[in-house]
């Protein structure tokens, strides 16, 4: 984990960013990086049919609290979401438990 933490931010794989979003680790700068990842890939992958990704759950799996600093983002994510189908239980679960802690609007 210490070696990720040392690399370039934007030299990180998914499996990569998924580790350090699991762990917490570089939350600012390894979130953006991993929703631009899953927005640009979700939709193909969403329609080949079966979509179960370590790196969404590394995602979906973060605190209120996080979601809070980055309400953003947590948006970004919901609208990533809106397009995926075909989820795993497991997946669906993350998904209903990110939903419930999504920063409201005023």
């Amino acid at each position: 984990m210490h070696a990720l933490r040392r690399r370039p931010v934007g030299d990180l794989t998914p499996e990569e960013l998924a580790r350090l979003i699991g762990q917490n680790v570089g939350l600012p700068w390894s979130l953006p990086l991993a929703i631009a990842f899953l927005r640009d890939t979700a939709p193909h992958q969403a329609a080949g049919g079966w979509y179960d990704d370590d790196l969404l759950s590394a995602v979906l799996t973060r605190k209120a609290e996080d979601w809070a600093t980055f309400p953003e983002l947590a948006h970004e994510v919901d609208g990533i979401l809106s397009v995926l189908t075909d989820l795993s239980p497991d997946m669906q679960r993350d998904i209903k438990r990110f939903r419930a802690a999504l920063p409201r609007g005023d």
